[in-house]
C-alpha cells in the first residue's frame, strides 16, 4: 500500500494503531499497524486497514487509540471484515470491563473535543454534482461514544 496514505492515518489526531495481541491463548509480540478509525462506540469499532486478516475467534486485535496527551488502549475481536477498494473493511467486538467504561469513554470524548477536522454542509459536499476544485475530500468520521 501507498506509505504516504499509512503516514497520513499514523498522523491524524487521534491515531489508531492496531496490532495482534493474542492468537490461540499466547501472546504476540506486538508490531503496530496504522488503522483508519471509522466508527467507534463502547462496544464496538469500525476501521480500515491494509492488511488483510483472518476472522477468528481465537485472535484478540489491540488498538491503541492516541492523541498527544494520551493513549487508550482497548482490545477487540474481529467480527467480520470486507474488502474496501485496495483496503479491508473490519468491525470488532471490543471486550471492555465494565469499570473501565467510564474511563474509556471520558478519555475518547476528551479527545474527540480536540479533534479540528474542517467542515463543510453535508448538502452543498454530497449534492454537488461535479465537486468544484476548491473544495478538498473531507473526512467524515462517525463516533458514538
Amino acid at each position: 500500500m501507498n506509505s504516504k496514505i499509512l503516514q497520513e492515518w499514523a498522523d491524524l489526531k487521534p491515531n489508531v494503531h492496531m496490532y495482534i495481541q493474542e492468537f490461540h491463548g499466547k501472546m504476540v509480540d506486538r508490531k503496530r499497524r496504522p488503522v483508519l478509525l471509522l466508527g467507534m462506540d463502547t462496544q464496538a469499532i469500525t476501521f480500515l486497514s491494509d492488511l488483510n486478516l483472518p476472522v477468528l475467534s481465537e485472535m484478540v486485535l489491540g488498538l491503541d487509540v492516541e492523541d498527544s496527551r494520551v493513549c487508550v488502549r482497548l482490545h477487540a475481536k474481529l467480527q467480520w471484515k470486507q474488502p474496501f477498494g485496495e483496503l479491508i473493511l473490519y468491525h470488532s467486538n471490543l471486550h471492555i470491563q465494565k469499570e473501565q467504561t467510564l474511563y474509556i469513554t471520558g478519555q475518547l470524548n476528551r479527545m474527540l473535543t480536540e479533534v479540528e477536522f474542517e467542515a463543510v454542509p453535508r448538502s452543498t459536499y454530497g449534492n454537488a454534482a461535479d465537486p468544484s476544485p476548491q473544495l478538498k475530500p473531507y473526512r467524515y468520521i462517525d463516533f458514538t461514544i
